[in-house]
């Protein structure tokens, strides 16, 4: 059993419609002191909140609070707890728990006090330096070395393909029913994706990881060790599919619409050297097939969900980067799509 976000789309209602009656019971019941909110998770769409975070204090520290109102096949703070049972870095972790409650139906919500971090993510997004990719590949080292020693979820399938095509599927289901995309701008793209899919999955081993690994999702503490968020995302998937991840989550915000594809293709190329220095993709041969294979299936993503449906490009103000964007993956669609026809 793993947790399933995105395929909660069609059942998720607005969690944030019991903001101010859950909050007031958590202060009461824990004391805990909020100052204001600083993230709210979405799937794709204002409405469709799951998640509300807030920073405060609690017993007297600085702290986090989490009020997880989508129902999670397994409860984050389960996730940290096995985490930690096994991680042997000495420089990476996840943030303490002060206090939780694991997601019950009485109550339609879980909730989770940790630690606050007061420190810089490993970079910004969009753009990385040379120094800070470096970074990120000292961390991703330790993270799938000593971090990560053995994994504490079962599979739901043992096959790479199985699990990408019911992913495809999926997105496919929601930004049809969203309606935004015109057919021409994702269809082509799915007719060239499931041949390549069906061709090079299937030989690439699912493994255990983090599955949302983004700029966003590791801090670096000033002693030059890094804390790891998300963590309600462990899951199986096809291997280095995180480092795929990363630069997707990198082209996602992207807002310079003069920003061009040959830029795009440099910027990634430079990714992927930084990645080749990793001693552990060193022992891989086969490295940039699997890179391309799964950025082909963030790209295909991208264009069905993050972009087709996600409604931050309805605002006005937006718009401008719908367009820019979604061309920008296409190209770049087509860019791994030949390539992976010579593998």
């Amino acid at each position: 059993m793993e947790n399933v976000i995105t395929g909660k789309y069609f059942k998720q209602d607005d969690f944030s419609q019991r903001e101010k009656e859950v909050l007031e019971q958590i202060i009461k019941e824990t004391g805990f002191k909020s100052e204001k909110e600083i993230f709210r998770g979405v799937i794709y769409e204002k409405d469709k909140v799951g998640s509300l975070i807030y920073k405060g204090e609690y017993q007297k520290k600085p702290a986090v609070l989490k009020l997880q109102g989508l129902q999670p096949e397994i409860d984050e703070t389960e996730m940290v707890n096995s985490f930690m049972n096994q991680n042997k870095s000495s420089i990476v972790r996840v943030p303490k728990l002060y206090f939780y409650k694991i997601w019950s139906e009485d109550r339609g919500y879980g909730f989770q006090i940790s630690e606050y971090i007061d420190a810089p993510k490993i970079f910004e997004v969009p753009f990385a330096t040379e120094e800070q990719m470096g970074e990120f590949g000292k961390f991703y080292q330790e993270y799938r070395t000593l971090a990560l020693t053995k994994p504490w979820l079962e599979p739901t399938t043992k096959d790479s393909l199985e699990l990408t095509l019911k992913r495809v599927e999926n997105w496919q289901k929601i930004s049809e029913h969203k309606g935004k995309l015109k057919k021409e701008d994702y269809v082509p793209y799915l007719e060239k994706f499931y041949p390549l899919a069906e061709k090079h999955f299937p030989s690439i081993l699912l493994v255990f990881c983090h599955r949302h690994i983004t700029p966003n999702d590791i801090y670096k503490m000033s002693d030059g060790s890094f804390v790891l968020f998300s963590n309600l995302f462990w899951s199986h998937c096809p291997q280095w599919y995180e480092l795929a991840f990363n630069i997707w989550a990198c082209m996602q915000h992207i807002r310079d619409v003069n920003y061009g594809f040959d830029d795009l293709l440099k910027y990634i190329e430079k990714w992927r050297q930084s990645y080749h220095q990793i001693p552990i993709i060193q022992e891989d041969k086969d490295f940039d097939r699997k890179l391309d294979i799964n950025l082909l299936e963030r790209t295909m993503g991208a264009i069905l969900v993050d972009i087709g449906v996600n409604d931050f490009y309805d605002k006005p103000e937006n718009q401008k980067y719908f367009q820019h964007l979604l061309k920008l993956h296409q190209q770049f669609f087509d860019y791994l799509a030949e390539k992976l026809k010579g593998f």
